[in-house]
């Protein structure tokens, strides 16, 4: 058994390849481990898989999975996972956002006996002000809701041991989401502060409308809070609404006016349908989720490999 993988799902990074073991190969035989790479191409429709295949014949530490089509990253990470048999994993970004200089410092916690390390980032400068405020806000709403809360401001890289990969080697959701999954698993873990430089080569994948979808993955995959609380919002309109109905018959009864305003009624009314259909939409994001896991399909399908010892 191997000591190290370096996990990385790609997709369409042609551009990124060279620049990223020319950067993490030094760092790596550094660190008097033994290695090796397992790049997951997610389907990439570029150059991708065929210069992974190029260079996997002059370097043997290369080894590359090639999925049918593109899963996403999650479905990709999943993959790697359950096919790496080292002692310890580091999922990476192949654009170098994950900076290969902080591999030491994640070895160095795992040789002190952490099953996992983080690496947190302690600014989001390199991020736009508005990915910036929904980060934030997504954190804040995520952990709120969510029986284990996850770190703020960490993504997928990070250090895992042995015992924490093969507790995610036992998953078989459909709808993944991979940072709540690894603080699912638990285990003693450490954490190390970066700073996030710019992207070094191509262009990201992550459009909002993705990053919107994915939170939206990450919130209703943690918990079932939010059909408990509009439950309890439901409990709270019914009892106001009971009030206000004895406060309009008590007002009838007492001073014998009738109690005008359709347009106070048409608010009502178009109010409480609102909340109707959020609660239908609420619910029916738990049913989608059961309607895929009901299916059984795989998380991901397997094209063609290329795993060395």
């Amino acid at each position: 058994m191997k000591d190290l993988t370096i996990l990385v799902p790609i997709f369409n990074e042609e551009k990124s390849i060279d620049l990223f073991l020319r950067s993490t190969g030094p760092v790596l035989e550094g660190l008097n481990l033994t290695y090796k790479y397992l790049f997951v191409d997610d389907g990439s429709t570029d150059g991708t898989l065929q210069i992974l295949k190029t260079r996997a014949k002059d370097n043997p530490a290369i080894n590359y999975i090639s999925l049918s089509r593109n899963f996403g990253k999650e479905s990709a990470l999943l993959c790697g996972i359950k096919k790496s048999d080292t002692k310890a994993i580091i999922p990476m970004d192949i654009d170098l956002q994950d900076p290969p200089d902080l591999i030491p410092a994640f070895v160095e916690k795992w040789k002190e006996g952490y099953n996992m390390v983080l690496g947190v980032r302690i600014n989001r400068d390199s991020d736009s002000a508005a990915k910036k405020f929904l980060s934030s806000w997504f954190y804040k709403v995520h952990n709120f809701f969510a029986r284990r809360p996850i770190p703020e401001n960490t993504g997928d890289f990070r250090l895992l041991d042995h015992n924490v990969a093969q507790a995610i080697k036992q998953i078989n959701e459909s709808t993944l989401f991979m940072k709540g999954l690894f603080n699912w698993a638990g285990f003693k873990t450490a954490s190390v502060g970066y700073v996030r430089p710019e992207r070094a080569a191509g262009e990201t994948k992550w459009s909002y409308w993705k990053l919107w979808n994915f939170a939206l993955d990450g919130i209703f995959n943690a918990s079932t809070m939010p059909l408990r609380l509009w439950t309890y919002f439901g409990a709270l309109v019914a009892g106001l609404s009971f009030l206000y109905a004895a406060f309009i018959i008590l007002k009838v009864l007492i001073f014998g006016k009738d109690v005008p305003g359709y347009a106070s009624l048409a608010v009502l009314i178009l109010f409480f349908g609102g909340v109707q259909l959020m609660s239908i939409g609420i619910l029916g994001e738990y049913v989608g989720r059961i309607f895929s896991e009901v299916k059984h399909r795989p998380a991901y399908i397997i094209k063609e490999e290329k795993l060395n010892d």
